[in-house]
């Protein structure tokens, strides 16, 4: 049987509501990003006024109004200066997150921020994936962060800021990365809930 982009995505995502959260000037009609929002019937983008300016309240801002708006937790669905808001999100409400998907952190340091974000293990199931020719971040920095903030790590070949000047299309690769994601998420978040349940029937 064949699958089609549509149920490999909604395979991935495991019924979970999704939160794309772009970078530094949105992410146009052909980024992947966009191409799997269009795919993900209840999937929400954040809002942004400024898309053209790094303002890490800003976009923190933005990933807070739409998870307010969900009553069970969210993967969030990052890029590039995107990654960088989301991870201070988890790390201060993990409560509201299910998995963080982190493509392409952009440097914190381009923007001095990087004393803003979370110096530790992040409290939710994430992965950290980056291009070894990245403009936005080397190889070792995304390494750096991944490890500090205790997430999978995945280095890809040649694929500069993993945008749509990538030409990745839907992301072949990118929604089995996500699928392997969530799965770890869902096992993860499985013990807390049947001790929730079981708690509530002592």
């Amino acid at each position: 049987m064949t699958y089609s982009p549509t149920d490999r995505l909604l395979s991935a995502v495991e019924n979970f509501p999704v939160v794309i959260v772009p970078g530094l000037r949105n992410s146009d009609e052909f980024h992947w990003q966009s191409l799997w929002q269009a795919r993900l019937p209840n999937s929400k983008r954040i809002t942004v006024n400024d898309w053209a300016t790094p303002d890490l309240d800003a976009w923190r801002a933005g990933i807070k109004a739409e998870l307010d708006k969900l009553d069970k937790p969210a993967v969030l669905i990052a890029h590039s200066f995107g990654t960088l808001a989301s991870a201070s999100i988890a790390a201060e409400f993990p409560e509201k997150i299910a998995a963080l998907f982190l493509v392409a952190p952009a440097d914190p340091n381009k923007f001095g921020i990087a004393d803003k974000l979370p110096q530790d293990f992040l409290p939710v199931t994430a992965k950290l994936i980056a291009s070894s020719d990245d403009p936005w971040m080397t190889e070792a920095k995304a390494a750096y962060w991944a490890l500090l903030w205790g997430a999978d790590y995945l280095r890809i070949k040649r694929v500069g800021h993993i945008n749509s000047e990538s030409n990745l299309g839907t992301w072949t690769e990118g929604l089995h990365q996500l699928k392997q994601l969530v799965l770890k998420a869902r096992a993860r978040l499985k013990p807390k809930a049947s001790q929730e349940g079981s708690l509530a029937f002592q």
